[in-house]
């Protein structure tokens, strides 16, 4: 049975790694004597100025931009052995924006080296956002780097990732209640300044994130948090790997963890197509080599068209949403 969170989240302030280019704190409370550990941990990230201060250029009316979405199963350590180098993995990203007129992506599972080597051979005018993942133990949340072997480098973290091309800017990180102990995937948005829109990419947790208590389930807490921030964007993209079914999709019994108002259910109803979606139905093609869909693109912005691809670079298949930039309000 899901328990409930323990207590007020708070506490001492911890500063933690955030990004390349920031840093990041997080909330923690230790529990009192005696008391049973908490369910979570709300993890506070780093802000910069409010982006809609932003300034930026506009671009003209019916202007497309491209956004792709992919885990690529970076980390060998992770079940990812034998999907390919970085270099090779930083070859499908390319390959997508040379064919395909990608101008953004949004990564997860990717090594802070590999992202690096991704960046190189993009070349220049490419601006990137990383965030890591962290382990906690018990409260105590420790950056999660790509290998732990000998001769490892172990500032070479494991993170998700927005990368632009034509401007980025106020990088920040969002809280998500996380696992008290276990994996602490991040959740956190940027600004493509030359289309106005704001880019989040998303790691939800698995359903048995926290070993000691496998049965409690933070993806329906995680879904209802990663909502209520981009309900406050104007324009946005947001996806990622979610590991979890669409609401629609046969027997599915977590569907009760999708908040009302995330996923639409067709034309004039609350919330935002995905970018497989086909009129009411929550569902689509599958975007993992298990035969199951874990993987989205939601936008505000009109859908153009929808790419979902496999690789053998990755256990996950690569999403490609084409989107209309609607003109600002008069």
């Amino acid at each position: 049975m899901k328990k409930k969170l323990w207590g007020a989240l708070g506490g001492a302030l911890l500063a933690v790694a955030g990004t390349l280019s920031a840093a990041s704190a997080q909330a923690t409370e230790a529990p009192p004597a005696a008391a049973p550990a908490p369910k979570a941990t709300s993890v506070a990230g780093w802000a910069s100025p409010g982006w809609e201060s932003l300034t930026a250029a506009t671009p003209p009316p019916g202007t497309n931009l491209q956004v792709m979405s992919w885990n690529m199963c970076g980390v060998e350590r992770w079940g990812c052995t034998g999907t390919g180098t970085a270099g090779e993995k930083a070859d499908v990203v390319k390959q997508y924006v040379q064919n395909n007129y990608v101008q953004a992506a949004l990564l997860q599972e990717v090594c802070a080296s590999g992202l690096d080597a991704l960046m190189t051979k993009l070349g220049p005018g490419w601006s990137k956002s990383f965030v890591p993942y962290h382990w906690s133990q018990k409260g105590v949340r420790t950056p999660s780097p790509c290998a732990t072997g000998a001769g490892s480098d172990p500032k070479d973290l494991v993170g998700t990732a927005i990368v632009v091309k034509a401007g980025l800017a106020d990088a920040q990180q969002y809280p998500t209640t996380q696992p008290w102990t276990g994996l602490n995937p991040p959740f956190h948005c940027a600004t493509a300044t030359y289309f106005g829109v704001r880019l989040c990419t998303v790691h939800v947790s698995t359903k048995d994130a926290n070993p000691e208590h496998p049965d409690w389930d933070y993806r329906d807490d995680q879904l209802a948090e990663i909502k209520q921030v981009v309900s406050g964007f104007p324009k946005v993209v947001f996806g990622g790997d979610f590991n979890a079914s669409p609401p629609d999709w046969p027997n599915n019994k977590d569907a009760w963890i999708w908040p009302a108002g995330l996923y639409s259910q067709g034309a004039g109803t609350p919330g935002y197509q995905e970018c497989d979606q086909q009129g009411a139905a929550r569902t689509g093609r599958a975007t993992h080599n298990g035969g199951w869909k874990i993987d989205y693109l939601f936008s505000s912005e009109p859908r153009r068209w929808c790419l979902v691809a496999d690789t053998e670079r990755s256990d996950h298949h690569v999403l490609v949403e084409s989107v209309t930039i609607t003109p600002p309000a008069a």
